[in-house]
């Protein structure tokens, strides 16, 4: 038992021990798509720069799209880079701020050959664009050359959904609600950003599967199963730094809030949730249907893909320093984290100018 002013992360990697790829070119390639990020950023510090070398999204890319093309490992790089942009810009705004974000960015996923500002009353977009279109318009044009079009309606729709969903998380934050566990869950399986994550597989193999395969009830549950165990193991790593600065939207804090669960009670009730997402994924990829040799061919290469999301995520949360900083190492062995002190909440930045990202 770890002593109060500390936690003990659950065993996730005796339960998750598929093999860990990296792409060849991993490495360059991420370092490409780090200079392209930083390019378009017209506001990039010095903090930034070593926030997102601490970051290490690349290398996350070259791990969960190990299995792809130079080309298109960089696409997923980059937007890589964006849905982590997205999220955290999204946890510095207010309503109104995460509205107009959302608006900007599906504008230029929908729109992607010009900036298109919003006119609309209540909507009005700047006249400059800001970096954020301009990154995104240059990320999917590229994609739009050679993506599948059940790949790109896919990746616009869970886009959507993933900002309505940090529109909720946001209303939650600015008026204090505490959401029930389910309503968390359900609102979580979608501001996570993994189903985009994952509708981006089907790109990087060079596949476009048929709407009866994605919408299929076993495949459904497959996808699910992995967006719950990065979901939830993010949530239990990301928790330590997330309660010292009083975030609240985390499963760990909705346990302990909403269901009055203790720290340790809490962590293992969600490591238990990550291990059963594990169990559905392993049972209900062998109930999969038939489609034919050579559908059934890409279903099996997009599953075993998914498998390797599960492994990178899990072995990138402790090799990054999102979480745990220089700690990742020791922490990953000992499974021992030591709670850190509050620090001051984030501040009220409701009126931040939006081009500014």
């Amino acid at each position: 038992m770890a002593p109060s002013h500390t936690f003990q992360l659950p065993d996730l990697f005796s339960h998750c021990n598929y093999p860990l790829r990296y792409h060849k070119n991993g490495d360059a390639i991420a370092a490409a798509s780090d200079a392209w990020y930083q390019k378009g950023c017209s506001n990039f510090t010095e903090e930034k720069r070593r926030q997102l070398s601490v970051l290490a999204a690349g290398k996350l890319s070259a791990y969960a799209y190990y299995d792809t093309d130079d080309d298109r490992l960089r696409c997923v790089c980059d937007f890589m880079q964006l849905i982590f942009h997205y999220g955290d810009v999204s946890e510095g705004l207010m309503i109104r701020g995460n509205e107009m974000v959302a608006d900007i960015v599906m504008n230029a996923f929908w729109f992607p050959d010009a900036y298109r500002p919003t006119h609309a009353p209540g909507k009005l977009h700047p006249k400059q664009e800001p970096d954020l279109s301009k990154l995104s318009r240059d990320l999917w044009l590229r994609c739009t050359r050679d993506g599948g079009p059940g790949f790109q309606a896919r990746l616009r729709e869970n886009l959507g959904l993933f900002f309505d969903a940090r529109h909720v998380q946001s209303e939650h934050r600015q008026t204090g609600v505490i959401p029930t566990t389910q309503h968390y869950i359900d609102i979580r399986r979608d501001s996570s950003g993994l189903k985009p994550l994952m509708d981006f597989l089907e790109y990087t193999l060079h596949m476009d599967l048929p709407d009866c395969v994605i919408e299929d009830p076993c495949m459904r549950s497959i996808k699910q199963s992995v967006n719950d165990f990065c979901t939830w193991s993010n949530d239990l790593f990301s928790f330590n730094k997330e309660q010292a600065c009083g975030e609240s939207y985390n499963m760990v804090i909705i346990l302990m809030k909403a269901d009055g669960l203790a720290l340790q009670d809490a962590v293992d009730h969600a490591g238990n949730m990550c291990i059963k997402a594990l169990d559905t994924f392993r049972e209900t990829r062998q109930r999969l249907p038939s489609w034919g040799a050579e559908t059934d061919r890409d279903v099996d290469r997009y599953v075993r893909s998914l498998e390797g999301w599960l492994t990178a995520n899990l072995h990138w949360s402790f090799l990054s320093g999102r979480y745990f900083g220089k700690k990742g190492p020791e922490i990953r062995k000992s499974r021992i984290v030591e709670l850190l002190a509050p620090r001051p909440a984030l501040k009220d930045v409701k009126n931040r100018y939006v081009a500014a990202f």
